[in-house]
């Protein structure tokens, strides 16, 4: 259960009548005043919107309306203050609810204020920062505008014929086409001039040239104008606004004609205006209905612009003046500024290094600084949580810890939370009722395990030799300790026919009941194939054979399989990727001991790499027996044995061990190596089986004449 879930648990939470009941609908609506003033003003409403659609228009009605407007506004208004009350006291009950609603008011809500604050100031400085930008971008192509249109018309003044006239404003057109695209020149008469008529150069894609110049202009004199496309072509074209320029050729009062000079603002210079500014021109947006405005827009030409719906817009309103009227007015001009480009442009020229700008620095500051605030917001308001959990949630399990005691549920522990007061309460508690819970809890555990284990031991004991066995002066003795109540290792002697006994040790990988398991089979399998298998290499090509189609691929199987041929007195063995063979030879001057290990893989690996190879790496090895010798087969539970400091006892420990005590009979040298290991181990843990046979032939054997076979002894 957790703490803020509601329970049974008494001193918990008051009893049910202590809290304020939800209101039922007709107690909300229809035994409370402002339940019915709301249903009453709702009801009017109803009424009072079907007599309008059948009546018209009445003063008396709207009056009606009105009050009944106030009625839901003040019943509604009520009905809404008497829900949100039960529900505050019944939400906010807990003290955890509360707290973490105080942090969230107090931390989280100023923190994304804040935000909110400087993200609509940057918005804003932004947006207008562009507007400046664009503005300022619009003059330079009025101002251009105007050098083009002047020096035109100076330039006009020293032509004599008219194709002069027409070579110098192709000129014009085609020098000033290579910066503005759309430029367009025409030559217009004035002052009742009817000499010559209208000459035009330029690409005019805009729209239709002026025919004349119109009467306010003359009054004006020459200027630079912003005017919107006159026509849905020059809008489709990509046009949004035209800079048109006009200057006298002469004095303003004997001019005959005049030069006309437009840079329209297309798609060409709006990508211009983009790549320096860094800032997407749209279209152009009504300020008034269709028809009403004087610089009304074609329908081609408004919102022209493939913008991304996640970034910022805005309108720049512009003064545009109408060309036949001179009326003057505003149009919005709809723009998109780029963030990272507009800061760019404004940091470029601080740059402190090579590729390092003030601006740049700047902005990294402001990010540590910012992350810095919202990591710091982050983990008050986690700590605020945390404390308020770890308040409630302690004091709601200690009352829950109480009550399952009461009920004699002694398995219940409470969450030591924190290391103060609340913690050490909870500490304490724990303590009253875990040493009776664990006393119980460990009888039935232990004796139940006791059983199982005792079974399972006495089972595995039973798979062992249980006493040494005696051929003649031959005997053989064998020792098994397994570092938990069941092992792996496997040791085994058992009569092949009348002249030959099988000895056997064997170490599965892993400890406990699936090593145990494994060795039970492998129990089995070597008392079914002995009985077929003359050779110990035989024998275990067969076993691993066998073995690798039914182990895990986790598993696997170490192991010295040897013959002890009592009539021809010799030993026949070969090593599965066990631990070497101890030979003591007591024909020698002084007893030496030999380690014998032939080649041999491990039993049970399922690589194939591995299966393949067995065979052929398994090699076998015949000894010669003498009066007095003693062979020691074991696992590496006893070579690899370790103390404190982790130090090995180690095969020539082993070796010491059993020339030290080589007169001593076979079941007494396993007590005594295995003393041994005890000493050298000073009390660290066991952690493998140790598991031995031990092959003693007594002084008084006749000596036999025998060579070593298969590698065997020199």
């Amino acid at each position: 259960m957790s703490p803020d879930s509601p329970g049974p648990v008494r001193l918990e939470a008051p009893p049910a009548h202590a809290l304020p009941p939800l209101p039922s609908p007709r107690a909300l609506f229809l035994d409370h005043w402002a339940g019915r003033l709301l249903l009453g003003g709702l009801v009017a409403r109803l009424l009072l919107t079907l007599v309008s659609l059948v009546a018209g228009a009445w003063s008396p009605l709207d009056t009606l309306r009105r009050l009944a407007t106030i009625a839901v506004i003040v019943g509604g208004a009520v009905v809404l203050w008497r829900v949100s009350r039960v529900l505050r006291v019944r939400l906010l009950w807990r003290v955890r609810r509360k707290l973490i609603l105080s942090y969230f008011f107090i931390g989280v809500v100023p923190a994304a204020l804040i935000l909110l604050f400087f993200l609509i100031v940057g918005a804003l400085t932004l947006l207008s920062f562009s507007s400046y930008l664009v503005t300022e971008k619009l003059s330079d192509l009025q101002a251009q505008s105007r050098v083009y249109a002047d020096m035109a018309a100076v330039e006009l003044q020293q032509t004599r014929t008219s194709s002069e006239v027409r070579d110098l404003l192709t000129r014009k057109a085609t020098a000033g086409a290579r910066t503005y695209p759309g430029i367009s020149i025409a030559l217009l008469p004035m002052n009742g001039d009817t000499r010559t008529g209208p000459l035009t150069v330029g690409a005019w894609d805009h729209g239709a040239p002026p025919a004349s110049v119109p009467d306010w202009l003359l009054r004006q004199g020459p200027s630079a104008l912003v005017m919107p496309v006159s026509d849905e072509a020059g809008a489709s074209a990509g046009a949004r606004l035209i800079v048109r320029s006009v200057s006298w050729i002469g004095t303003p009062g004997t001019a005959r004609r005049a030069v006309i000079v437009d840079l329209p603002l297309d798609d060409a210079t709006a990508g211009v205006i983009r790549e320096e500014t860094g800032i997407r021109l749209g279209g152009l947006g009504r300020s008034s209905p269709s028809g009403t405005d004087p610089c009304d827009v074609p329908d081609g030409a408004e919102m022209r612009i493939d913008v991304s719906p996640y970034a910022l817009s805005w309108v720049n309103f512009l003064d545009v003046t109408n060309w036949d009227t001179g009326a003057s007015c505003k149009l919005g001009l709809q723009i998109q500024p780029s963030l990272v480009h507009l800061y760019s442009k404004i940091t470029e020229a601080q740059a402190i290094g090579e590729s390092l700008s003030f601006g740049q620095v700047l902005l990294l500051m402001l990010l540590i600084i910012g992350s810095l605030f919202l990591v710091i917001q982050t983990v008050a308001f986690a700590m605020g949580v945390t404390l308020a959990r770890s308040i409630t949630g302690s004091i709601h399990e200690l009352f829950e810890g109480t009550r399952r005691v009461q009920a004699e549920d002694l398995s219940h522990r409470i969450r030591v939370r924190t290391g103060d007061q609340f913690g050490a309460l909870a500490s304490s508690f724990n303590s009253m009722v875990e040493n009776i819970e664990e006393l119980l809890e460990q009888k039935v555990v232990k004796e139940r395990l006791q059983q199982e284990l005792q079974l399972a031991r006495d089972i595995q004991t039973s798979l062992l030799p249980s006493e040494t066995l005696y051929r003649g002066d031959l005997t053989l003795a064998a020792a098994c300790r397994p570092a938990r109540e069941i092992g792996g290792d496997y040791c085994d002697f058992f009569p092949l026919d009348a002249d030959r006994i099988g000895l056997l040790v064997a170490d599965v990988s892993g400890k406990g009941a699936s090593a145990a398991l494994y060795m039970a089979e492998l129990k089995g399998l070597m008392l079914a194939l002995s009985k077929t298998h003359q050779s110990p290499r035989s024998l275990l090509a067969e076993v691993n054979l066998v073995l690798s189609n039914n182990m895990s691929r986790t598993s696997f199987v170490t192991m010295t399989y040897a013959v002890l041929d009592l009539r021809q007195r010799t030993l026949t063995h070969a090593r599965a990727g066990h631990t070497p063979l101890i030979h003591l030879r007591a024909g020698d001057g002084f007893p030496r001991t030999r380690l014998l290990a032939p080649e041999g893989l491990v039993l049970g690996v399922r690589m194939e790499s591995v299966r393949s190879r067995f065979e052929s790496l398994l090699k076998e090895q015949t000894i010669t027996l003498a009066p007095g010798d003693v062979v020691v087969l074991f696992t590496d539970g006893i070579s690899e044995a370790m103390n404190g400091v982790r130090d090995l006892y180690g095969e020539d420990r082993l070796c010491l061990c059993v020339e030290d005590h080589a007169d001593l009979e076979p079941d007494a040298l396993c007590d005594e190596i295995f003393e041994s290991v005890r000493e050298f181990a000073d009390g660290a843990e066991q952690h493998d089986d140790m598991t031995m046979i031990v092959l003693k032939v007594g002084k008084g054997a006749p000596v036999l004449e025998h060579h070593a076979a298969g590698g065997g002894a020199a």
